[in-house]
């Protein structure tokens, strides 16, 4: 068996194939973002589910499915592998049986990055690459960071503005270069961004510009239908910025479907803030493109704040529409509450990955997500990435005590008459 079956990018928009050995972030003929192929057909005969079982459980456990082609050039803290939890209180509250909590919560830095950047600068290495840039609203950055400062890549982030004050400064803890990044529209980034590839040869880490860091997301296809014993979910609900996660676990998907390892695929939802949601008011104009939409300022899910996705967001409307799933938007304050039931289950998640949950409480209303279906909500960070949203969501006691016997025998008293 070979350690990688990838074989060489194609371009979205012209089709043109490139070879792997090649630092490429866009397609150099015309700009198009490129997608990693596999060579499905030997991956068939060489590979059983069963090869993966013994494996660590970590993202790399796949490794197969990912371009790396030398081990050596790893850059690992144990990504990946995090548990699938099945509901103990949502699932009551709403009617379902079968919901599940993907946490990525529990990643090194404290959020799904971390899969993406240890594939993209595992590979960077390989590549030879010295340094890069990415743009970030704050986990993007710390992942980042922390995987280039493994690397010996020196690494530079383009910081959102809008980012909280310790987003920001647990990206200077990990050694990179920072600069707070002012614009007015997520357009102007991706311009700037593009611009930088065409005329100083920048190899860049953002989603999608960069071709690798959506692959790693492919691996939440791999752990979830290996934790329902080879099966895919119904429906999989994903908060959206970019897109990568909800692109990259769809790609995994269908890449299981083709070997035979699964049936049937889930449909894909995508979920963003009501204060700006460019790809739920696509979808909900049956249009593949999405245009500038909203105010970034006005939602307190800063990881998903975005205006206007890379190049229309086609890749991530094609995966909702592809997979028979849906967008939705939720509210603040759909999101504050979501936080308090993920609290109930044990988690503690940022406002991005409540969202999840808020969207799949709308479905449930709806009707649109049935009592019998098998649903998955991924956790995308900790909710220790923005404590204010968390103070907000659980107020601190005013109960007090001193420490002695009688004033404890009282406290316990009035908590459990």
């Amino acid at each position: 068996m070979a350690w990688s079956y990838a074989t060489d990018y194609s371009c979205d928009d012209c089709a043109k194939r490139f070879d792997l050995s090649q630092p490429l972030n866009t397609c150099p003929s015309c700009g198009g973002l490129l997608e990693i192929h596999y060579d499905l057909d030997r991956m068939k005969l060489d590979l059983q589910p069963e090869h993966f079982n013994a494996r660590e459980p970590s993202m790399w456990r796949w490794h197969e499915f990912y371009p790396l082609k030398h081990p050596s050039n790893m850059v690992s803290m144990g990504e990946g592998g995090t548990p699938l939890l099945p509901s103990v209180y949502a699932g009551r509250k709403l009617g379902l049986s079968r919901l599940y909590f993907k946490n990525d919560a529990l990643m090194p830095t404290g959020s799904f990055k971390d899969r993406g950047f240890s594939l993209a600068v595992s590979f960077a290495r390989e590549l030879g690459i010295s340094r890069g840039l990415t743009y970030s609203s704050g986990n993007a950055g710390a992942s980042f960071a922390a995987y280039a400062s493994r690397a010996g890549l020196d690494a530079t982030v383009l910081v959102e503005y809008l980012a909280n004050p310790i987003k920001k400064s647990i990206i200077s803890l990990y050694g990179a270069h920072t600069a707070a990044l002012y614009f007015e529209s997520m357009t102007d980034i991706t311009k700037m961004l593009e611009q930088a590839v065409r005329e100083l040869g920048l190899y860049q880490f953002v989603n999608f510009i960069n071709p690798t860091r959506h692959e790693a997301m492919k691996s939440y296809a791999y752990e979830i239908s290996q934790a329902l014993g080879w099966k895919a979910p119904d429906v999989m609900i994903h908060p959206v910025g970019t897109g990568g996660g909800i692109w990259g676990a769809w790609k995994g998907f269908r890449e299981l479907q083709q070997l035979g390892w699964i049936d049937a695929l889930p449909r894909m939802v995508a979920v963003q803030p009501y204060a700006t949601g460019p790809i739920v008011r696509a979808f909900k104009q049956g249009a593949r493109h999405a245009e500038k939409y909203g105010d970034p300022t006005q939602t307190i899910a800063q990881s998903i704040a975005a205006d206007a996705p890379i190049q229309g967001g086609r890749r991530v409307l094609n995966a909702v529409y592809d997979s028979g799933g849906f967008a939705e938007s939720v509210t603040n304050e759909e999101i504050i509450e979501a936080v308090q039931w993920l609290g109930s289950e044990g988690i503690c998640a940022e406002p991005a990955s409540a969202a999840s949950l808020a969207a799949l409480k709308r479905a449930v209303d709806q009707g649109i997500v049935q009592p019998d279906d098998c649903v998955v909500c991924v956790i995308t960070g900790s909710g220790l990435k923005q404590p204010s949203v968390i103070q907000q969501a659980a107020a601190e006691s005013e109960l007090k005590l001193n420490a002695s016997f009688d004033d404890l025998n009282k406290l316990l008293a009035k908590l459990w008459p």
